[in-house]
């Protein structure tokens, strides 16, 4: 009996052992190795930063965005562009980071961009809003990456409001963009800075990488307009432009209120800051311009300029002449600095 009960026993044990082989057997290989559909890529890319702003009918914006190849290795990313409104859509990249010199990337669609291991580009991406664009209507469009290799994807959108009745003209001229990607966007770091005028007004765009806030920070654009002024980066300056809304004079000692407004509007994650020409003294000279942002203890977290504005040919123009014709006059950068401690005496409390 007991010999019968071992031999039953072992036969279990046989026929379980040869049932557990036969299921490690029958596993398929690539379940045991991992799958190489399951592996992680290798590939990365990221465009970034979502934006919006609003635009009169039958005018064109301007914003600027990042793609960086955030993988191990070099890649190459097809890039598309497309407007939900069927806009006319064109992407160039920047390589002065001004208003020149850039290279056209889209149309046609479909270009293809190889970048390095931790290589980063600024594209413009420009779209153009017809006559007919009606009011209150946002227009997303969407710049995609994709990587046939890799298979690394990422978009960024861009929202763009048609407003007919804004406070301020929609022919706005880059003056120039930030070279440094921000790392941490946050609501004082300036992207890029614009200009236009209306004859009257002249008005300055500064683009963040977030909705501004205006009640925790100070967004500021400085003008050298004449001979004097406080001394910033080897700069007079004679006015500084306020979110506060205030236009601010230095009077040779420290900076007073002008008694003049700066008009300030914030639009989507742009701020924008204008101010009247006849209370402004425009020399002769070149115009110096230096855009920051700033706590409200006047600590500036960020710069962005200063850029020159060019109209020694025009010297002997009637003043009321002079913002019309600036806007044939091309711009050139004469420094770019960034800082994140610097403090400004503006005489304010």
């Amino acid at each position: 009996m007991k010999r019968a009960t071992g031999l039953l026993l072992a036969l279990i044990a046989a026929v379980f052992s040869l049932s557990l082989l036969i299921v490690m057997v029958d596993v398929p290989e690539a379940t045991q190795r991992g799958s190489p559909t399951e592996q992680p890529s290798t590939g990365k890319v990221d465009l970034a930063i979502d934006q919006s702003f609003s635009v009169a009918p039958g005018s064109t914006i301007d914003y600027n965005v990042y793609i960086g190849n955030e993988g191990k290795s070099i890649d190459t990313f097809t890039l598309t562009a497309s407007s939900d409104q069927g806009y006319f859509v064109e992407v160039w990249q920047e390589t002065d980071h001004l208003n020149g010199g850039d290279i056209q990337l889209i149309p046609p669609q479909g270009y293809n961009m190889t970048l390095e291991a931790g290589k980063n580009v600024t594209l413009l991406v420009r779209v153009t809003f017809p006559l007919d664009a009606i009011d209150g209507v946002a227009d997303a469009t969407i710049i995609e990456a994709v990587s046939p290799g890799s298979g690394a994807s990422d978009s960024v959108t861009l929202i763009t409001t048609v407003n007919s009745d804004l406070l301020y003209p929609s022919d706005w001229i880059q003056l120039g963009s930030d070279i440094v990607r921000p790392s941490n966007p946050d609501k004082i770091d300036i992207k890029a800075l614009y200009y236009t005028n209306n004859g009257t007004h002249v008005f300055f765009r500064m683009a963040e990488t977030d909705n501004p806030d205006s009640t925790a920070f100070r967004y500021i654009v400085y003008l050298d307009t004449k001979a004097g002024g406080q001394q910033i980066g080897g700069y007079g300056y004679d006015y500084y432009l306020s979110s506060e809304g205030v236009l601010y004079e230095w009077n040779g000692n420290d900076w007073v209120d002008s008694v003049w407004p700066t008009y300030c509007q914030t639009d989507g994650t742009s701020i924008v800051l204008w101010a009247n020409l006849d209370n402004l003294g425009l020399d002769t000279q070149d115009i110096q311009i230096l855009s920051c942002t700033a706590t409200k203890a006047m600590i500036v977290k960020d710069t962005l300029g200063p850029y020159k504005i060019l109209r020694n040919n025009i010297s002997e123009m009637p003043l009321a002449l002079v913002p019309l014709v600036t806007l044939a006059i091309y711009f050139v950068v004469s420094r770019k600095r960034k800082s994140g401690g610097i403090r400004v005496r503006v005489g304010l409390q």
